[in-house]
């Protein structure tokens, strides 16, 4: 296991026996060494999104945002807490000179905000990005206005979603957390936003790309969330009306890297899955917008939770072409269940 930091994210390399490491036995060695050979990489993999993310809103998000590590390891602690998991990312910096205007489960003012937005790596050896909007309990003056930017956003945010196949609750459970949840699933183990996962090895032409876009995706989430609690009038609208006319522009560079040859796909051994592919942007935007942003089969939506894909009717393996009228919206089980024998047209 190399530990010599990369300087460019193109030398960024997460081989499988790096996951190894979370086996080392005594926790304080175990935790040095998960920062030594993790964090270097992480930390060049965050600074080129950081860079992508000032392209693509017109941003500096050094102005406002910090950078968050675990494991917090120090070596000279009394106690060293393992969590299972390494992470990298955002969350907003601290305000001396005020408080910020949402207020803890308690009444206390909040000082730190309680919004990561992070790069994880697991003890199996895969990586995916996650939001956690509400990090530890928040009052229920905070919970409503996030479901309102929420509410108001959804037919936006639901195909970005989809796009970058990220998970979440329902649209339903989503809208209306301020009246769906406990204090509990409010915090930490509630609400969260989640890319897929991606297993080591990884590197910039397997996987990263995917975690980079998610990444990017839900940078806008972040900095609205950042801006409620500290008074601010959040710019979601304006931030995703910007991600989609850079995603839509720049096929070059990154959506061309999204192809269905991604080793890590859970589903790449999958031989009905030959037809699975992703189109060029504009024309998969195109077919899931004609087809109303629903699975052609079982009517399901992105505001339900669900990943949509674009299907080929006549598979390429069969001599199917990319024409729009060869092309239709499907959830990922629907895609999987019809099959690359299968050219029915479920429109």
């Amino acid at each position: 296991m190399a530990a010599t930091k990369p300087t460019t994210v193109s030398e960024i390399v997460f081989e499988q026996r790096d996951s190894e490491i979370f086996k080392i036995p005594d926790t304080r060695t175990r935790l040095d060494t998960l920062q030594k050979y993790f964090f270097p990489r992480l930390e060049v993999l965050l600074r080129h999104t950081l860079d992508v993310i000032q392209t693509v809103y017109d941003v500096n998000p050094y102005e406002r945002m910090t950078f968050v590590y675990a494991p917090s390891h120090r070596k000279t602690a009394r106690q060293n807490f393992d969590h299972g998991q390494v992470h990298i990312g955002l969350s907003g910096k601290r305000r001396t000179d005020r408080t910020l205007t949402i207020k803890r489960r308690d009444g206390k003012p909040f000082f730190l905000h309680p919004t990561y937005l992070t790069y994880n790596v697991d003890l199996q050896g895969g990586m995916f990005v996650q939001l956690l909007p509400f990090r530890q309990g928040v009052d229920p003056q905070f919970v409503s206005a996030v479901a309102d930017l929420i509410r108001d956003n959804l037919d936006t945010l639901s195909p970005i979603f989809a796009l970058t196949h990220i998970s979440h609750s329902s649209a339903e459970q989503f809208v209306h957390i301020k009246n769906a949840f406990t204090d509990e699933e409010v915090g930490y183990d509630g609400i969260r936003l989640l890319s897929p996962l991606h297993y080591f090895p990884l590197n910039i032409n397997r996987g990263l790309v995917n975690l980079i876009l998610a990444f990017i995706a839900l940078y806008p989430l972040l900095d609205s969330l950042f801006c409620i609690a500290e008074g601010e009038l959040p710019k979601l609208s304006q931030m995703l009306k910007n991600f989609k006319n850079w995603y839509l522009s720049d096929e070059e560079e990154y959506e061309e890297k999204l192809d269905s040859n991604d080793e890590s796909s859970d589903f790449t051994d999958l031989p009905e899955l030959e037809s699975y592919s992703f189109v060029r942007a504009g024309l998969w935007w195109s077919v899931l917008a004609r087809d109303k942003w629903k699975c052609c089969s079982c009517g399901r939506s992105a505001k339900d939770g669900i990943t949509l894909h674009v299907d080929h009717i006549k598979p390429r393996s069969l001599g199917g072409t990319d024409d729009i009228k060869n092309l239709q919206t499907l959830c990922l089980k629907c895609n999987i269940g019809k099959s690359n024998k299968d050219s029915t047209d479920l429109r």
